[in-house]
């Protein structure tokens, strides 16, 4: 029988399951010394023999023995069964954040550290099923002086002992010179990780060359005491240059660099950019990256061996330690909010995380967000500003057709590009200029008509249309990712299979295109082109000028720089206009104005065509001109009347159930509750609604919108949202703090 120890390590571990109920943790015993807080280990819980589970606290030296302990204490403790990691997954800082960010969104702590880490190293047990650490085994020559070698044992030494780092052994063929050497202590076997990340190529450095404008606003950052700044510069100002002045200075300060874009698409273009000025090893975080390459990149930056990190939202985690400088590029972008739990929004993130590192924040765009640009107003934020462009032509000529007007279209050649953008380009090509044209609506069809009955084809989940997409001749639900063969598909109404497409998306443009100029390269960029390296080629052979054309949604529309482009095309101008959000108009005047300013971006002058059904609505003359002042202000005044951001906070809360009875049952008691916990504050309660996506998966849906100028008094409210969620455990009651458009 096992001796009783007469200590032992009380650990305090966070089970491994987004659970409300398990969101707290849980006492368990070691008698190892190794363990600290941000390390996975393996423990037994309830009925389950083993489970992940996270260290939350830096273990407790106990001077007593456990037996005593837990008659002391009245408990019974489980023993910590082994442990995953060698070193903590997360820094300290982090650790801290994690709880910042599950209070404030209001989600279980666990949801928010499986955001924090990557697949292969996230609090479950199928993250260990996934690529961990590689390892190759090294030869290395060890000092020796014996004379006793043969030729063969002596050449194989003399080869091992010319590389400092030693050869791998798998490449050694001699494997009895191999064995003779190693038992007479000539060589020895070394376990080295490898890490499964391609060669990036690292073109020649440049000099950071400034503008003086530039030069001004970079020695405001760095002389400022003020922490979180709002870089206004309008398209081709050169804010990319400003951040590479700014990470370089904090680099040579002995700091790190965190820079979030908003698309996967931009990480290539600023990954080449930051490779030709810094020595240093720069990391890329992002979803389109193999399980095993985000493992070996997380790892890289959590040993230091990476002090520059690019990336999309989740790449506000990544553990870089010491960090100096943060940038948000295009930080207007929706994509910084993340759209399921926990709900986070990576600018706020950011600002809580530079405040926890004493590192400075600069969010960066040509639009700012209204929220932000208020907050600058009012010396929340430091503003600074770019209001000069590099190129030589900043004025372009600007068209905007009226597709109202029959006249525009000849529908023998096209019912979606109208005559005057296909004079336009013919115009454009004949000079060997290049052209872009943005549709924010991917497939071929947006609508697949049934010919027969007059019904569309339906998503059985969500109940929204299907896209037709003709290249893969399928169905596909854009919500939840519902996918059918279009061949075989039968009207669900009257089984029939004659359908007719309606409606365009960039699939069909490009079909179009192709048709009315073939010989011409045309290029198409949009979500469907998942693969990193196809989008790479795409941008890289049209910045080449390999293509003429590039059709694309809006991932086309942000932060490249295309020298030969003189013609944007906007076919559908309106479209963000007749969405059912507050923020619509921010919406429309983000995307046009970003998207004009791809045109003309150097010496030639650039010509913007903008097809809509509203010529004459200020928001499209404004972003057409790309007139943010004037925008501002009518929008401030526009929110300052519907008393809407940045004037009240919003939260939204969603009841999803699996019947319509509960959702409407359990909605209707989260709204009971808030009208009892509001009383007289000052809060508007909208709902509950019934969203424009209402069934998904066999769940239902009901929402309730809070409005209010207090958050303090909201986060108490909403933390008493709590015993009806655990008390209502088969319906789901998320809460959504600042949401994005896309939850109206």
């Amino acid at each position: 029988m096992e001796k009783e120890a007469t200590s032992f390590y009380l650990v305090k571990v966070l089970i491994g399951r987004k659970t409300l109920s398990l969101d707290r943790p849980f006492s368990y015993w070691t008698d190892s010394p190794s363990l600290k807080r941000g390390m996975r280990v393996l423990v037994s819980f309830g009925s389950s023999k083993e489970v992940i589970g996270f260290i939350v606290e830096d273990p407790t030296y106990i001077g007593m023995p456990l037996s005593e302990y837990e008659k002391e204490k009245d408990i019974k403790l489980s023993k910590i069964l082994s442990s995953v990691d060698e070193m903590p997954l997360l820094t300290p800082t982090l650790l801290t954040l994690a709880d910042d960010i599950a209070s404030y969104y209001h989600c279980d702590k666990i949801s928010v550290l499986s955001s924090m880490l990557p697949p292969s190293l996230k609090p479950s047990l199928s993250a260990l099923k996934k690529p961990q650490a590689k390892e190759v085994e090294m030869v290395k020559a060890l000092p020796f002086v014996e004379d006793d070698l043969g030729s063969k044992e002596r050449d194989l030494y003399d080869k091992v002992a010319k590389e400092e780092d030693g050869i791998r052994k798998s490449t050694i063929t001699a494997k009895k010179s191999l064995t003779s050497l190693l038992h007479k202590g000539a060589l020895m076997i070394e376990k080295v990780p490898v890490y499964r990340i391609p060669d990036l190529v690292m073109k020649k450095s440049q000099p950071i060359d400034l503008t003086l404008e530039q030069e001004h606003v970079y020695n405001e950052v760095l002389s400022s005491t003020d922490k979180v700044f709002l870089l206004q510069g309008v398209t081709g100002s050169g804010k990319t240059e400003v951040y590479l002045k700014l990470a370089d200075t904090a680099l040579r300060e002995g700091k790190s660099v965190l820079i979030l874009m908003p698309e996967i698409a931009l990480t290539d273009s600023m990954l080449s950019r930051f490779l030709a000025h810094f020595d240093e090893t720069v990391s890329v975080l992002n979803s389109s990256l193999s399980d095993a390459r985000r493992y070996d990149e997380y790892r890289r930056i959590l040993n230091g061996e990476s002090r520059v990190v690019l990336g999309t939202r989740s790449a506000i985690f990544a553990p870089l330690s010491n960090l100096g400088l943060i940038v948000i590029d295009e930080e207007h972008s929706s994509s910084y909010k993340q759209d399921n739990a926990p709900f986070y929004d990576a600018i706020e993130v950011a600002k809580r995380r530079a405040n926890l590192e004493g590192a400075k924040l600069v969010l960066g765009s040509a639009t700012p967000r209204i929220i932000d640009r208020a907050r600058a107003d009012h010396n929340i934020y430091h503003l600074v500003r770019l209001d000069k462009r590099y190129s030589l032509n900043q004025d372009k000529d600007l068209i905007i057709v009226d597709t109202n007007d029959p006249k525009v279209f000849d529908l023998k050649v096209s019912s979606l590009l109208t005559l005057p953008l296909i004079d336009e380009i013919k115009k454009t090509l004949s000079l060997h200029q290049q052209v872009m044209l943005l549709l924010n609506r991917r497939g071929y069809a947006p609508t697949y008509y049934c010919r027969n009955c007059h019904q569309l084809a339906r998503c059985p989940n969500c109940g929204i249309p299907l896209n037709y997409h003709k290249r893969e001749e399928a169905l596909v639900c854009h919500h939840c990712g519902y996918k059918v063969s279009a061949l075989s598909y039968e009207c669900q109404s009257c089984h029939e299979k004659n359908f007719l497409p309606l409606g365009f998306g960039t699939e069909h443009v490009y079909e179009e295109l192709k048709f009315l100029f073939p010989e011409t390269k045309i290029l198409r960029l949009d979500s469907d082109v998942s693969s990193s390296n196809v989008r790479h080629q795409v941008l890289a052979s049209f910045s080449d000028g390999e293509a003429d054309i590039l059709v694309g949604t809006q991932v086309i529309a942000k932060g490249h720089d295309f020298p030969r482009v003189t013609l944007a095309a906007l076919l559908d101008a309106d479209a963000s206009l007749r969405l059912p959000t507050y923020m619509a108009n921010e919406m429309t005047f983000d995307l046009i104005s970003q998207f004009v300013g791809r045109a003309g971006r150097k010496d030639l002058k650039g010509r913007v065509l903008l097809q809509t059904m509203f010529p004459d609505n200020p928001i499209i003359q404004l972003s057409a001109k790309q007139d943010y002042e004037t925008f501002y202000t009518q929008e401030m005044e526009e929110r300052r009347k519907y008393q809407y951001p940045p004037y009240t906070y919003l939260t939204s809360i969603s009841v999803k159930a699996m019947s319509l009875q509960r959702s409407e049952e359990v909605a209707n008691m989260v709204k009971s509750y808030l009208l009892r916990a509001i009383g007289e504050k000052k809060f508007n309660l909208y709902g509950p609604s019934v969203p424009y996506i209402a069934h998904i998966n066999g769940r239902y849906y009901r929402n309730l919108l809070l409005k209010y100028k207090n958050p303090q008094e909201a986060k108490t409210i909403l933390d008493g949202l709590k015993p009806l969620q655990l008390a209502n455990k088969d319906v789901e009651i998320s809460i959504n703090v600042d949401p994005g458009a896309e939850s109206f």
